[in-house]
């Protein structure tokens, strides 16, 4: 891909990939991905926004040798340090160790054991804009998008946002511009994709970062992923507005979410028994018996009710000495930011040994529920368990 002039003295000098299938471990890139970086040519030097990831490094470097050479960078702007962005970091020190590195504290600090090498730094303030060149950059936090150190750079006589990651997609355009890229359709399935797996667990975060985005005047979105924003600017924060508003997590006192298995019927007969009695005390319940065959269906509606719940309940079995397997895969889709502030408990039956409780309990404990004890019992139901599972039921009201 060459380099594209953006505005007068700016410029995309970034890196395409259509052949990356596999991101961070677990996230699919069908689309592949790109990784933006841009160049501001001024009077007193150049200054450069985000790194690349080291694979790509003499691409990179290329492009920028392109429009000026590396000693002219006088300052590189990070607002993320995660290595997509900051892997070529340390080899651009070693050729121009004049470069002062502007970002926030955390990011300053991520990059110090990212690099492992010594480093001019100046700390990005959103109270103190940079001037230089001729331009003026201003810090405007994107606190927790979707890591704790990124800060946004705003440059003001471009009207141009540089956010990384936030309003990106792993989409892979050889258009590079929005309004260039024939495909839209794809590129905002993508886009959907990137915020469920990436910006999800922070939707509230994405909230408050759309506020303050709004009061600036863009008509540009430099992005960390896929195609820059340079069109219906607006258009694309609402959509990342209502994205975040459908993730962001509920805590519905009047609204329980019972998920359980059930080898023999004893777990399942528990299960009726507590969603007849919040039913009884005018609750909503959504009640899920899962197994092998139908959890796949299941999941996504499953997850969507537990983050719209006040309470979660999970009920399962002893089997071999653990909950039946299918609710850790649930709960590794359940994030801490989910958890806060909701009621949870385990149940469930057993035979000799009874770990599915205590061991389900702990789980939900990590992800920052409020944990109630839990209730087991042995096999079938009786007059005394009865008794016992109504007492179970205060304390969960």
């Amino acid at each position: 891909m060459e380099v594209l002039e953006l505005k007068p003295n700016f410029y995309y000098v970034g890196v395409v990939d259509h052949s990356l299938k596999l991101f961070d471990v677990a996230v699919l890139t069908n689309d592949g991905t790109s990784y933006n970086s841009y160049l501001l040519k001024t009077p007193e030097g150049a200054i450069l926004f985000e790194g690349c990831r080291r694979e790509y490094e003499e691409e990179y470097f290329r492009h920028i040798e392109e429009i000026v050479p590396l000693k002219d960078i006088k300052y590189l702007v990070v607002t993320h340090s995660e290595p997509d962005h900051s892997g070529s970091i340390g080899k651009l020190i070693d050729l121009n160790p004049e470069l002062t590195i502007l970002a926030s504290p955390a990011c300053l600090k991520n990059l110090d054991a990212i690099t492992r090498k010594p480093f001019k730094r100046k700390v990005m303030n959103p109270l103190a804009p940079l001037s230089f060149g001729g331009y003026t950059l201003e810090a405007v936090s994107g606190l927790m998008l979707h890591w704790p150190d990124v800060m946004f750079t705003y440059i003001k006589e471009l009207k141009v946002l540089v956010s990384c990651d936030a309003f990106g997609a792993h989409f892979a355009s050889d258009a590079l511009l929005l309004s260039k890229e024939p495909d839209k359709e794809r590129y905002y399935a993508a886009l959907r994709y990137y915020f469920v797996s990436i910006m999800g667990p922070f939707a509230k975060f994405v909230t408050a970062a759309c506020e303050r985005v709004k009061k600036l005047d863009i008509d540009m979105i430099c992005v960390g992923h896929g195609p820059i924003i340079d069109t219906n600017v607006q258009d694309q924060i609402h959509r990342y507005e209502e994205l975040a508003k459908e993730f962001t997590p509920v805590n519905d006192p009047n609204f329980v979410t019972i998920v359980y298995a059930s080898a023999y019927g004893y777990t399942r007969e528990i299960a009726h028994s507590l969603e007849t009695k919040f039913q009884h005390d005018g609750k909503k319940a959504a009640l899920y018996e899962i197994d092998a065959l139908n959890y796949g269906s299941l999941k996504d509606k499953i997850l969507n009710d537990i983050a719209h719940s006040g309470t979660l309940l999970l009920g399962s079995p002893t089997m071999v000495g653990d909950a039946v397997c299918l609710f850790y895969d649930l709960l590794s889709h359940v994030y801490t930011t989910v958890g806060q502030g909701k009621k949870a408990s385990a149940f469930g039956d057993y035979g000799w040994s009874g770990e599915a409780v205590k061991n389900l309990s702990e789980r939900l404990s990590q992800l920052h529920f409020n944990v109630i004890p839990g209730y087991r019992q042995v096999f079938k139901s009786d007059k005394a368990s009865e008794e016992e599972l109504q007492k179970y039921y205060e304390t969960l009201k």
